[in-house]
C-alpha cells in the first residue's frame, strides 16, 4: 500500500513539473517491448519512464551445490533493459517469481517434479532471495534434491515471474524462462518438446493460465505431468491428457468448449514438417501442390541423420540426395502422386525410413487449408508412436479399457503400439495416423481445381461468359461430370448489393482445352465499376477404409473468384479486409454450408452482402443481419454480447452463437483483419448494413462495424448521436487513425 501511494505521488509530480524523460518528443514514441496494439504505448513519456511497465525475467546461471538445494541466478528488467527492484520499492510493482525443478528419468519421456504438495506437483517453497544488485538476484531453493537423484537425467529449472502494476492503473506482467541441463554433463539434455507454445498461440493469443502467470508449455508441464492426478474427478491432469480432454469438451471443470477445427486433425497442435529422432525423413509440404493440370508437384525433402542417401521409390532407385550431415534439398516440378522417398544408411544400405509424397490441388487457387502452422516441436511426432490408454481415452471417452467396452480389455499400455503403429500408408486403419485421417485431406481424393481464364460480355444488361479450366491432381477434368458446379455474379466491388448464383452443371461448353459458361442472368442496367464472378463445386467420391466400410465424401473446390470490369477501364477487385490464412490459424479448414464455401478472402462476402438477412428462412422473431462483417464480429464476440446473436440457416436451422467463447483476445483486430483494414474512415462506396433486429435498423458502415460487437443501447445511442442525416457519420473525428480514441488505441491490450 505504501509503495503504491509513493509511486502514485511521484507520477503525479512528474506530470505537474513536466520533466522530460528523453523519450521522443515527436513522431513514434519510444516504447520498448510495446506496440500500438498495447495500451502502454499510449502512456505519456513521464508515466512510461517512471512506471517502466512490462517484465522480462531471465535465468542467467544455475548450480546444484553440495547441499543439493539448487541455486539460481536471474535478472528482472523492463522490456527496455532497465533493472527492476524485486520488492517494488526502488521501482514500482513487486515482482514475484516462482521456481520449479523437474527431471525426466533416464529411459523415460515425461517430466517428474521434485516438489509435490497436497494437490500434486508444485513450485519450490521456503527458498531465500539474495540481491546481487538491483535487477539481479539469486534464489536458493528451500527443498533439497534427493541424495540419490539421477545426475545423468535431463533436468529443467524453470521460473514464472509476475509483476503487478494494477494499483497504478496498469496490468499484471508475466514472463517465463527455463534452462535444461544434465547435472553430470554426460550428455546433451533432451527435454520434452512435443508441442510448442507458438502453436498454441495461433488461437490463444497468448496462452496465459492461472492469472496469466504461466505462458509457456514448458512451465505448464512442471506441474501438469503424470504426477498430477485429481482424486475428486478420478482424472489425470498430465498436460498431454488434460489438453486432449479440454479440446474434446470433456473436461468437467470447464464449461462447454466448441473446438473450431476437426478434432481428429492431430497436426493442428502437433504441427510437423521437420525431422525428428523417430522420423528422420520428412517432406514439406506434404501433400504438395500439383497446380498445372499435369499431375506433378514440387516439395522439399529434409533429413535429420548423417551419412545417408535418399533414393526415389526404392532403396536402389534413382539417387535424389547423399549427405554426410543433416540437411534438405528441393525437388523439381516432377513429383508424382504417391512417389516414395527412401532414406538409406550409406554405410550399410539399410533402409531407415520411407516417406510417400501425396499431391493435392488445395492451395492452388486460394489459401491452402490444413497446413502446418506454428512451430514444430523436436518431438512433434510422438503422438503417432506413444499410444496409451490415458491419452487416447482423453478424447475417446466412450471406451472403458479395463472392462473391454468399445475396445479389447487392456490393463496396461504394453500392447497399445502393437496394433496402433504410427503409419502404414493405409487410411482409416488401426494405425495412429490412419485412424485419424481427416476426410478432406484423404490422399484418395483427386481434388477439384477451377481456374478462371477470362470473362467477356461484361457491360450493363449483358450476359457474361466465363472461360475456365477444371483439373484435379492428375490432370484436366470435364466439369460436366462433377456433382455440383455453380457460378455467381456479385457487384459492384466497392460493396456488393447484387448477387445471383446459377447452376452450371451439364451446361459448360468446350472451348479448346478450356470450358465456357454463359449466364442466363443479365448484369443490372445500372451496373458500374467492377463486378466479381465466383465458383463453387464438388465431386462425389467414395473413400475406402481398411475394413469393409466405405465413406461417402464430397470433394470440394476452394471457391476461386475473379474481378472483371463493367464500366471501369481495368478490373478493380473488392478490397481485402480479412485474411483467410488467419481464419485457418484456428479453423484449419474454414468450411461452411455443406462444405461448399471456404474462401473468406473474397467469396463469403459475395453472398453475405450488407443488405442480407435471414428473412427467407426465419420462422419466428425479427430478421437478423447476416452481413459478413457484422455476422463475423457477432459470432466471435458470442458470450460477450449483451443481446446475443441468433440466426436461422439452411432449412430454418437455428444457430445461437450467444455462448461462444473466443479463444484469443477480442481486442486484437489483427487476429482476423488483413493489416490495418479495421481502421477508419472506410473507403468510399461502402454500404450500410440492414439490421432489422437492432435499434438502428439501417446502420451506416462504421456504425455497423462497431455495434456488431458493442451492442448495448448506450453504444447505439452514441453512434446515432454522432451521425448526421445530411452529412453522415462523424466517427473519424475521434476514432480516426492517429486520433486520441482511434480504433487501434481503444482496442489496445
Amino acid at each position: 500500500m505504501k509503495n503504491r501511494l509513493f509511486w502514485g505521488l511521484i507520477a503525479t509530480l512528474m506530470l505537474l513539473v513536466g520533466i522530460s524523460t528523453g523519450a521522443s518528443a515527436a513522431g513514434e514514441p519510444d516504447r520498448a517491448g510495446f506496440t500500438a496494439a498495447d495500451s502502454e504505448y499510449y502512456m505519456t513519456d513521464e508515466l512510461f519512464f517512471w512506471y517502466q511497465p512490462g517484465l522480462v525475467f531471465e535465468i542467467i546461471d544455475y548450480e546444484i551445490p553440495a547441499d543439493l538445494q539448487p541455486l539460481v541466478t536471474f535478472t528482472i528488467k523492463d522490456p527496455g533493459g532497465r533493472p527492476l527492484d524485486i520488492d517494488g520499492i526502488l521501482t514500482p510493482g513487486e515482482v514475484g517469481p516462482r521456481f520449479y525443478i523437474s527431471y525426466i528419468p533416464v529411459g523415460e519421456e515425461q517430466r517428474v517434479n521434485y516438489n509435490v504438495g497436497s494437490r500434486g506437483p508444485t513450485a519450490d517453497s521456503g527458498g531465500v532471495y539474495t540481491t546481487i544488485e538491483m535487477g539481479t538476484y539469486t534464489y536458493k531453493y528451500g527443498n533439497a534434491l534427493p541424495a540419490d537423484y539421477e545426475t545423468d537425467a535431463t533436468h529443467t529449472i524453470a521460473g514464472a515471474a509476475r509483476r503487478d502494476l494494477r494499483d497504478f492503473g496498469l496490468d499484471r506482467y508475466s514472463s517465463n524462462d527455463w534452462v535444461d541441463f544434465v547435472p553430470s554433463g554426460a550428455s546433451e539434455p533432451m527435454p520434452r518438446d512435443v508441442v510448442q507454445t507458438a502453436t498454441c498461440n495461433r488461437c490463444h493469443d497468448p496462452l496465459a493460465m492461472h492469472g496469466g502467470r504461466y505462458q509457456e508449455v514448458t512451465l505448464c508441464e512442471q506441474c501438469h505431468n503424470p504426477g498430477m492426478y485429481s482424486e475428486e474427478y478420478d482424472l489425470s491432469y498430465s498436460f498431454d491428457v488434460m489438453i486432449h480432454r479440454v479440446h474434446a469438451n470433456l473436461e468437467p471443470q470447464l464449461g462447454d468448449i466448441e473446438y473450431p477445427a476437426p478434432l481428429n486433425d492431430c497436426s493442428t497442435c502437433h504441427t510437423g514438417g521437420i525431422p525428428t529422432a523417430d522420423m528422420p525423413l520428412v517432406a514439406n509440404p506434404n501433400p504438395a501442390e500439383a497446380c498445372n493440370a499435369n499431375g506433378l508437384s514440387m516439395t522439399e525433402i529434409f533429413w535429420g541423420d548423417s551419412g545417408i542417401e535418399v533414393h526415389i521409390n526404392s532403396a536402389d532407385g534413382k539417387l535424389f540426395a547423399a549427405a554426410s550431415a543433416p540437411g534438405s534439398a528441393e525437388t523439381g516440378q516432377w513429383v508424382k502422386d504417391g512417389m516414395v522417398f527412401v532414406l538409406v544408411d550409406s554405410a550399410t544400405g539399410e533402409v531407415i525410413q520411407e516417406v510417400p509424397v501425396d499431391n493435392t490441388v488445395l492451395g492452388c487457387a486460394t489459401n491452402p487449408p490444413g497446413t502446418y502452422r506454428g512451430t514444430a516441436g523436436a518431438q512433434w511426432d510422438h503422438y503417432t508412436s506413444r499410444p496409451s490408454r490415458e491419452v487416447c481415452g482423453s478424447c475417446h471417452a466412450n471406451i472403458d479399457f479395463e472392462n473391454g467396452v468399445g475396445h479389447f480389455p487392456q490393463t496396461n499400455d504394453d500392447m497399445c503400439a502393437t496394433c496402433h503403429v504410427p503409419f502404414t500408408g493405409t487410411e482409416y486403419d488401426a494405425s495412429v495416423t490412419g485412424a485419424h485421417t481427416v476426410e478432406y485431406k484423404s490422399k484418395q481424393l483427386p481434388g477439384v481445381l477451377l481456374e478462371f481464364v477470362s470473362v467477356v460480355d461484361t457491360g450493363p444488361q449483358m450476359r457474361p461468359t466465363v472461360t475456365f479450366n477444371v483439373s484435379d491432381k492428375f490432370g484436366p477434368v470435364n466439369p460436366n461430370t462433377m456433382g455440383r458446379l455453380r457460378f455467381s455474379l456479385s457487384g459492384p466491388n466497392d460493396d456488393f448489393d447484387f448477387y445471383v448464383q446459377e447452376d452450371a452443371l451439364g451446361k459448360a461448353r468446350a472451348a479448346g482445352t478450356s470450358w465456357t459458361y454463359t449466364f442466363t442472368t443479365k448484369l443490372p442496367a445500372d451496373a458500374s465499376g467492377s463486378f466479381t464472378v465466383g465458383a463453387e463445386g464438388r465431386t462425389p467420391e467414395t473413400l475406402e477404409t481398411a475394413g469393409p466400410e466405405t465413406i461417402s465424401h464430397n470433394d470440394q473446390m476452394q471457391n476461386p473468384t475473379l474481378a472483371f470490369a463493367v464500366t471501369d477501364d481495368e478490373a478493380d477487385a473488392r478490397r481485402l479486409v480479412v485474411d483467410d490464412a488467419k481464419c485457418e490459424n484456428c479453423h484449419t479448414n474454414l468450411s461452411l454450408h455443406g462444405e461448399n464455401r471456404h474462401n473468406a478472402d473474397t467469396y463469403c462476402q459475395t453472398c453475405h452482402m450488407p443488405g442480407a438477412t435471414d428473412a427467407d428462412v426465419r420462422l419466428e422473431g425479427t430478421d437478423e443481419s447476416i452481413h459478413f462483417k457484422y455476422m463475423i464480429h457477432k459470432l466471435h464476440m458470442g458470450a460477450e454480447l449483451e443481446n446475443g446473436y441468433v440466426v436461422y440457416g439452411y432449412r430454418s436451422s437455428v444457430h445461437d452463437f450467444s455462448h461462444v467463447e473466443f479463444p484469443g483476445d477480442l481486442r486484437n483486430c489483427e487476429s482476423c483483419h488483413d493489416g490495418d483494414t479495421y481502421e477508419i474512415p472506410l473507403p468510399a462506396g461502402v454500404l450500410p448494413t440492414n439490421s432489422p433486429s437492432t435499434p438502428i435498423t439501417l446502420m451506416p458502415p462504421i456504425t455497423a462495424s462497431c455495434l456488431s460487437c458493442h451492442d448495448s443501447y448506450d453504444a447505439a445511442a452514441h453512434a446515432d448521436a454522432n451521425t448526421s442525416a445530411n452529412l453522415g457519420e462523424s466517427c473519424s473525428t475521434c476514432h480516426g487513425e492517429g486520433k486520441t480514441y482511434s480504433v487501434e488505441r481503444v482496442h489496445a491490450r
